[in-house]
This record gives C-alpha cells, structure tokens and sequence, in this order.
C-alpha cells in the first residue's frame, strides 16, 4: 500500500482526485451512452485513433513528469497552508479577541466546508482567467491549450510555473479560511469528504470531471450552464474561438456574473481545440513544454526593449 502512496498510482486510487478510478468508469459509462444517443460508432479502430493519437501519448508522458515536479518540488517548498492559517489567525488576534461562536459542531463543520469550496472555486476562476489575460501568464498557459486532442489526463499538461501558481493558490485560499474559522469557532474545524475530497466538489464534479477533456460534447442545458460548469462548456473553453470564456473549474456563476460566459448552444461546433496556425508543433515534446514558454517569453522582453 505504502508503494501505491508513493507513486503516480496514487491519483487513480484516491477519490479526491479527478482520474480516480471509479469517476474514469463512470465517465465511460456516460460516453458509451452518449455515442450511442448520438448514433456514433465505437469500435477498436477508433477507440485506438482516439486513445494512442500523439497528443494523447504526449499527455501521458507529461502525467508522469507534472507528478514527479509536484512530489519533488511543491510539496517539500511551496508556502503551507497551515502557514497562511497561523498568520491570517495571528493577524486576527491582533485586533481582536477570539469570537468563539457557540454553533452546533455538524454546522461548522458543512460551512467550512462550504466556504473551502465556494473560495477555491472562485480564487480558481480569476487566476484562470488573469492565465488568459496576462501577456506573460499566457505563455505558461499556452502548454495546456497546445492539445489538439482532449483526453481526461489533458488536465495534467501544465506548464511547472502554473503547477507552483495553483499550489499557492490553493494554500493562500485554504489557509485564509482556516484561520479565519478557527478565530470565529476555535480549533473545532473539519471538512465533510466523500471518498476522501471536499464533499461539495465530488457531488457537484467529479463524476462528469473527466468529460470535460474529452470529445463528448455533454452539455447540460442553457440553464443548468449558467451555474455548473458542464463538459460541453469547457471543451468550448479549448475551442480557439472561445478560449475567453467559461474560465470557470465547478461554478459557470462566475463566468455568468463576471462576463465570460458562453453556453454550449451558442458555440459552434465546427471550431477546433489548440492553439492553431501550427502552434502544437512548439509543444509537441516534453522539453519543448518545459522551455518554450521561457523562449517565448525572453523573445518578448528583447522586442520589447528593442
């Protein structure tokens, strides 16, 4: 067991992550329905185009090296989010004495978990979309878009620098709230999980999570997609015409209120996933992802001083 711990194995074994093994199968379950509703053809020879395509074999490689940075690099120095709990909780103290709420124990524990959830997702929109809309963070996150073709481990192929910026993300976020609720409730916190993940994010998008970076176009309706953010929604995100919408990971509520949201009706279907005007060949290799994005970069910075 302890082996499986310690490697990328891991991630297919842990119901907190997307590509666990029983959100893979019922992902599977919910294409074969799908193309057959749709009157497709599944059969060996295009499950193989689909699975063993070179962008596919390049995901899979890369799944290996985006585990290997993260098991040796984030996790050993990245800032914790006990440490961005300690301080916002000492910040707090600092003001203030502790509040020590007398609520019933079951509701702190479904509002923390609740506050975790609705803050990462939100915190997890505007760096995706500052990703877009800075010039210099769009270099980086050029490599995710640089897939032609969109299979559940798509979700790995991230540039190191945008592993480090959702890292920290993540434990400025969860850190944040903790302090914040062990000054208004004292050290009594805890999260509901299912299958060891945030009972919210397993509910509302694990089981449908690993469509999204697929070719099945499920989407779930003009009104549902003003809230939920379905497959259909973020394979329009890969579209190349669309790529300034839907930057939402769970809650399409924040592209609705904030601007950047387009339904799945009203994206067409005829436009491609990439990059485009022969981008992937800049991403078509592991070194390639690694140091193009620092090429690209240093070739702005001279032209812009030129």
């Amino acid at each position: 067991m302890q082996m499986a711990i310690d490697t990328p194995l891991a991630l297919f074994l842990n119901g907190s992550q997307r590509i666990f093994w029983g959100y893979l199968v019922t992902s599977a379950l919910i294409a074969t329905v799908w193309c057959l509703w749709q009157g497709r053809t599944i059969s060996v020879s295009n499950l193989k185009a689909y699975w063993l395509n070179s962008d596919a074999k390049l995901d899979y490689r890369y799944f290996l090296v985006n585990w290997l940075f993260k098991k040796l690099l984030i996790i050993p120095v990245l800032l914790s989010g006990q440490t961005v709990a300690l301080w916002t909780l000492n910040q707090l103290n600092s003001v203030s004495e502790p509040l020590f709420l007398s609520w019933y124990y079951r509701d702190i524990l479904l509002f923390y978990t609740l506050c975790l959830f609705v803050f990462g997702d939100l915190s997890r929109y505007w760096l995706h979309r500052f990703m877009h809309t800075n010039r210099w963070l769009w270099k980086f996150h050029e490599v995710h878009h640089s897939a032609e073709s969109l299979n559940p481990l798509t979700f790995y192929r991230l540039h190191p620098v945008e592993i480090l910026l959702l890292a920290l993300r993540n434990a400025l976020v969860a850190g944040a709230v903790t302090g914040v609720f062990i000054f208004c409730f004292g050290a009594r916190i805890d999260i509901y999980t299912v299958l060891g993940g945030n009972l919210f994010v397993v509910a509302l998008f694990s089981f449908t999570g690993n469509l999204r970076h697929s070719h099945i176009r499920l989407s779930y309706g003009p009104w549902l997609e003003r809230l939920l953010v379905s497959p259909a929604q973020h394979q329009v995100h890969h579209q190349q015409e669309s790529m300034t919408k839907n930057y939402g990971s769970v809650l399409a509520l924040w592209d609705w209120l904030f601007g950047s949201l387009r339904l799945t009706k009203d994206a067409p279907l005829k436009d491609k996933f990439g990059l485009g005007a022969g981008k992937r060949q800049e991403f078509d290799g592991i070194i390639k992802i690694i140091m193009r994005p620092f090429i690209n970069t240093i070739t702005s910075i001279k032209r812009t001083l030129k």
